[in-house]
């Protein structure tokens, strides 16, 4: 029955696929090959609470009409998820479902080699496929406002946990939620998970203004602190770190804590 019907259509299985999610996530482009032939890409997503590396309650499904070994295709959507899923926080809270599936058909008669131009065009665009799905699940966080990008550079043992500590702090999302610079509290999220060894001391920018150089907070003139304030209304707020070390690069994205997400949790019943 359930072969009988199959459609052409993703919606079907866009609408199936989510539980607490407020929006479908779907996606679908076609790629441009170098070579002068086209294929397309498709992906349909599920997600908004439980949601953190490993990854939890979340599915992904990505299909494409392009033909290629099945051993480029696990190269490319491997590399694409560790740009994309692995990138995004919504409570920090892990679960059992996680799933990405990716799936060629060859329908197209196109066909990618490895190591082509071509291949390079494919992961281009299905990494840019799994992260918009990846976003959305982060935007649409169980009563989500705002979403966050904290990037940090510096010691590469320290970057990730330093970032996962900012993405996951409950004080860092309820300021995110409240459109409140506290870079008291990005510090403190950060300070807890350095790894010791040196001091830590860093550098923080909220929205591209400075706010802390070589630990130590700028002063800023009441204008200057007004302009602060005003740019993180918006709906996507950007902290950069810079921590001891060099070499280290990582982001993670992450939704705010609102009321309505504690709400619907402490509602919820299984």
């Amino acid at each position: 029955a359930a072969a009988e019907a199959l459609t052409s259509d993703a919606a079907g299985l866009a609408e199936a696929i989510v539980t607490t999610d407020a929006t479908l996530k779907r996606a679908c482009l076609e790629v441009a090959l170098p070579s002068g032939g086209s294929v397309r890409l498709a992906g349909q997503a599920k997600g908004a609470g439980m949601i953190s590396p490993r990854f939890a309650t979340m599915f992904c499904f990505v299909q494409t009409d392009a033909g290629l070994a099945p051993e480029t295709l696990d190269l490319l959507t491997g590399v694409c998820v560790k740009r994309s899923f692995d990138r995004i926080s919504v409570d920090g809270q892990l679960s059992t479902s996680d799933t990405v599936i990716a799936q060629a058909s060859g329908s197209s008669g196109v066909e990618v080699g490895p190591e082509t131009p071509d291949e390079l065009a494919l992961g281009e665009a299905l990494d840019a496929l799994m992260r918009q799905l990846a976003l959305e699940i982060v935007t649409d966080g169980e009563g989500a406002r705002r979403v966050g990008r904290v990037v940090v550079q510096g010691r590469p043992d320290a970057v990730e946990p330093v970032a996962r500590s900012v993405a996951d702090s409950p004080l860092v999302k309820a300021a995110l939620h409240g459109g409140d610079p506290n870079f008291g509290r990005v510090l403190q999220a950060a300070g807890q998970a350095w790894p010791g060894g040196t001091a830590f001391v860093c550098d923080l920018a909220i929205e591209g203004r400075q706010l802390v150089s070589a630990g130590d907070a700028i002063d800023l003139r009441p204008e200057e602190l007004a302009d602060v304030e005003r740019a993180v209304q918006g709906d996507e707020i950007e902290y950069e770190l810079t921590i001891p070390g060099e070499g280290g690069e990582t982001e993670v994205f992450f939704s705010d804590l609102s009321v309505e997400y504690v709400r619907f949790n402490s509602e919820y019943t299984s």
